[in-house]
């Protein structure tokens, strides 16, 4: 009998070992079998389904665009999920970080060990940190040296903070500096840097509002408009006259055309109002897509969390899309 182990090993080595790697930084390593295997194939399925029932397509192109899109969904799905925990869980570790430093600094000052200063630390509001507080200071009691304990316990860790003052507090082992100053001075740092960082959040919000309200908002808005316009203006061709219109053009302006050497004719415009909205919606899609990645790349540093934004964004300015079509035509008559 296949069990889902045997159809994890065969997914390509390269995929398993960021899932792995990401799964590490999530906690979540125990389970990453079942998350890579039941999110690819929830994404593949949703995804499907979500294409096959909205894509404004004819049935044989829906069909090709909706097979693509799942099966980049598939396992795009799980390791999104998974980056996105590894990402909650990596501000929340460097919230409460400088406190925890200052906890074990205080510790050694009282003459404790470091894997006792660890232990002692560990406290249950420091959440997950404590958790690795705790198995680091387990695995130094269980004989493994100081500074491998570290270093496994840096390699499990996404902050880039927290990181860095592994390797400042290995080092000062190593080279047997004062760990309760050193620990002191790194706590000050990373409060600083978490400082500047909100700081910077705070200056980039207004660039964040104004991308948001122009994908979101404005948009719809403006392509709703257009593809009125464009429906009301072919049905206006389509319901006059064209014929006494050229008379009119020809003969009836006293024969201007005929007298200056050209024929004045008229004949309706070449519009495929349904081929415009088809493309309104995919750029509104588009265009909501690449916005919420761009909010998280000034806000965050990384696309990754903007990925959970996409679906709120291109739901909403559909939905305004949508509603201002059907208010324009209400109030137009």
């Amino acid at each position: 009998m296949i069990s889902q182990k045997n159809i994890y090993e065969l997914i390509p080595a390269r995929y398993r070992n960021k899932m792995e790697q990401e799964a590490l930084y999530a906690s979540m390593e125990d389970e990453v079998e079942k998350y890579t295997l039941y999110g690819s194939l929830f994404g593949f399925v949703v995804t499907l389904g979500i294409v096959m029932m909205f894509a404004p397509f004819d049935p044989l192109a829906k069909a090709v665009v909706a097979l693509v899109a799942s099966l980049v969904a598939g396992p795009v799905t799980p390791y999104m999920y998974i980056s996105i925990v590894a990402e909650r869980r990596k501000k929340e570790i460097e919230s409460i970080l400088p406190d925890a430093m200052r906890l074990v600094s205080a510790n050694i000052k009282s003459g404790h060990t470091l894997e006792k200063a660890f232990l002692l630390s560990a406290r249950d509001e420091f959440g997950p940190l404590a958790d690795e507080m705790r198995a680091t200071a387990m695995e130094m009691y269980g004989g493994e040296p100081v500074e491998e304990s570290l270093q496994s316990l840096e390699d499990r860790m996404k902050s880039e903070l927290f990181q860095e003052t592994l390797k400042l507090l290995r080092d000062g082992i190593e080279s047997g500096g004062d760990t309760a100053a050193l620990l002191d001075s790194s706590a000050d740092d990373i409060r600083n840097s978490l400082e500047i960082r909100d700081e910077i959040k705070s200056s980039i919000r207004m660039y964040q509002i104004f991308i948001m309200m122009a994908a979101v908002g404005g948009a719809p808005v403006l392509f709703s408009i257009s593809v009125y316009m464009a429906r009301e203006t072919t049905s206006m061709w389509s319901e006059a006259d064209i014929g006494s219109m050229q008379d009119a053009g020809g003969g009836g302006m006293g024969g201007i055309g005929s007298q200056v050497g050209f024929d004045m004719s008229f004949s309706s415009p070449n519009v495929d109002v349904a081929l415009f909205e088809e493309f309104a919606l995919l750029a509104i899609v588009s265009i909501n897509l690449f916005a919420a990645l761009i909010i998280s790349e000034i806000s965050n540093g990384n696309i990754k969390q903007g990925v959970k934004y996409v679906p709120v964004f291109i739901i909403i300015s559909i939905l305004l899309f949508l509603g201002v079509q059907g208010a324009i035509s209400g109030a137009m008559g």
